[in-house]
């Protein structure tokens, strides 16, 4: 099924609770308003970038497994679907499996299993088998994604509505970066990340939308703050869903740098104005009207976008600096290291607190160029990223993380509790669960033959054009 991109229609429909009934006959109804009438096998694709026990940091970073619930049981109905393949990869360095289980997929799947009329599996990327398919993007060529997802007859998306710390916000366009393993996942993952987004859109356009908008997510993407905005968004177009996502949250497209991108290189519609409304709202007074039930945008709705604004806020005495990368007109990168900076900051004030933050050493920490010294009064300095130069005296230790780019993972497996703070790496309650899975998942590689495919891809590609 060849997805329609020049279908500008979104249908949103009023929805206060995760009600899976209800849900399943918005999404039923939806299917049929906007003639979508899915065959053969499909791939369904939700957004789970991080998952937590009993929700310790927070449960709408992720599609709330009620609404994919009752997607995949309304999808599994449709009379010529033969089968339901569900998948997703998490952040980068987080075994897939562990956030499917804290998200309550794993249960949810079990419970409509007994009620779907075609046969509904979920995998994880990380660890399935993947073809090469051709992207002819400004950064990718080719990509290797799940083979379920390169054949299947047709695409669903579950998007979660989201605030995004370096991209604005997270829809239906985003959602792509999970359909990369971890190897291709950090390839141009820093300055040119809205170029790798939207090269994805080539492979990962899909056929259908279903965005979870019930609850919003304001702050950091990973341990957002839930706002009630009590809406489901549909549609066919991931451009046009996006940007009724994104007015519903406050912004318009050229705030949104990957929306922006997309339509420079030619994505449509270019304008919240061309899209085509219909159900509950049905023009953009509705949307800015209903828009106001998350106000106010304050500090918690961008929380962790700035991150000295927040050092300030918690008195650390932790010295950040964020310099420029390139050399001529000394532009930092806004989406590399940056981002998983922001992201462990993020989660270490949701361990620890806003009070281990004041009571932490007072260490340097830089990402980028500094041209001015930097006198470290005797404590830890830490270089963040490849790119991270600085003239820095009177260091304790000077520690570089020689990573292009760093991500949240990095900076906890070598910071640790050298901050003076409690660090999650550290404790057994988080540690233990994420090295379980991880091995698990390395067997089911092996049983999957994963790990041979990649090795055949490095002799391949690799090794080969080296010798």
């Amino acid at each position: 099924m060849n997805p329609d991109k020049t279908d500008n229609r979104v249908l949103i429909r009023y929805c206060e609770e995760y009600d899976p009934e209800k849900i399943r006959q918005i999404v039923s109804s939806g299917m049929k308003d906007l003639n979508y009438h899915p065959a053969g096998n499909l791939f369904v694709k939700p957004n789970v970038v991080y998952a937590s026990k009993n929700g310790k940091y927070g449960s709408t970073a992720y599609t709330h497994p009620s609404l994919v619930g009752a997607s995949l049981l309304a999808l599994s109905r449709q009379p010529d679907v033969r089968r339901i393949d569900m998948g997703e990869k998490t952040a980068i360095g987080y075994p897939t499996r562990l956030s499917y289980k804290y998200a309550g997929y794993y249960k949810q799947i079990r419970k409509i299993k007994q009620y779907v009329k075609a046969p509904v599996n979920m995998f994880c990327i990380d660890e399935d088998r993947r073809d090469r398919v051709f992207v002819g993007g400004l950064i990718h060529d080719n990509l290797r994604i799940s083979r379920k997802m390169a054949r299947a007859d047709s695409k669903v998306y579950l998007p979660k509505l989201k605030c995004h710390c370096v991209s604005t916000m997270t829809g239906t366009v985003k959602l792509n970066i999970g359909i990369c393993s971890d190897d291709e996942r950090a390839i141009r993952h820093d300055f040119l990340l809205n170029d790798k987004i939207v090269d994805l859109l080539a492979v990962g356009f899909p056929d259908f939308i279903i965005m979870d908008a019930i609850d919003v997510g304001v702050g950091n993407e990973a341990f957002p703050t839930p706002r009630r905005l009590g809406l489901i968004l549909m549609g066919k177009n991931p451009m046009a869903v996006d940007l009724a996502g994104a007015r519903l949250l406050g912004y318009n497209c050229e705030d949104v740098p990957y929306l922006k991108r997309a339509v420079e290189r030619g994505y449509l519609p270019a304008r919240v104005e061309d899209i085509i409304f219909k159900g509950d709202l049905t023009c953009l007074d509705d949307l800015d009207r209903t828009a106001r039930k998350i106000l106010p945008y304050d500090d918690e709705f961008v929380r962790w976008q700035d991150i000295n604004k927040e050092l300030d806020r918690m008195a650390s005495p932790i010295r950040f600096f964020w310099g420029y990368t390139n050399k001529q007109d000394k532009g930092k990168c806004p989406t590399g290291c940056v981002m998983g900076a922001k992201m462990y900051f993020g989660f270490l004030e949701r361990f620890a607190g806003p009070a281990a933050f004041k009571s932490a050493k007072p260490v340097v920490m830089v990402i980028g160029r500094i041209d001015e010294p930097i006198d470290a009064h005797g404590q830890e300095a830490f270089l963040i990223g490849s790119c991270a130069n600085a003239s820095i005296v009177n260091a304790k230790k000077i520690t570089r993380i020689d990573n292009c780019f760093t991500t949240a993972v990095d900076m906890a497996q070598t910071i640790r509790g050298r901050l003076g703070m409690p660090a999650p790496i550290q404790a057994p309650s988080e540690i233990l669960p994420l090295i379980y899975n991880a091995l698990i998942a390395s067997s089911r590689k092996m049983v999957s033959l994963r790990y041979l495919q990649d090795m055949g891809h490095f002799v391949k590609r690799g090794l080969q054009k080296r010798i």
